[in-house]
């Protein structure tokens, strides 16, 4: 059992955190189904989720740098990347 603090945090007791290999840094995804709160473990991005982000993309002399510059840098705006 834990208890929310004012601040609305919740501490998840050890054994579930080892259980679920869930350490300090990890993101963790709240959901509801039915009428259950379901907490998940995010998966840890890694620099290969942004394989194809340009496909289909026309090439041009020079172009194509800057393209994948800003299309990699909106992903990772986006969703975000962890180290590990």
């Amino acid at each position: 059992m834990s208890t929310i603090t004012k601040k609305g945090q919740v501490t998840i007791p050890k054994p579930f955190r080892e259980k679920f290999h869930i350490k300090e840094g990890d993101s963790l995804i709240f959901e509801i189904k039915d009428n259950l709160l379901v907490l998940k473990k995010s998966e840890r991005k890694s620099i290969l989720n942004l394989a194809g982000i340009a496909k289909g993309r026309k090439v041009g002399v020079g172009d194509e740098r800057e393209y994948t510059k800003k299309a990699v840098s909106k992903k990772i705006a986006k969703e975000g990347l962890k180290n590990g």
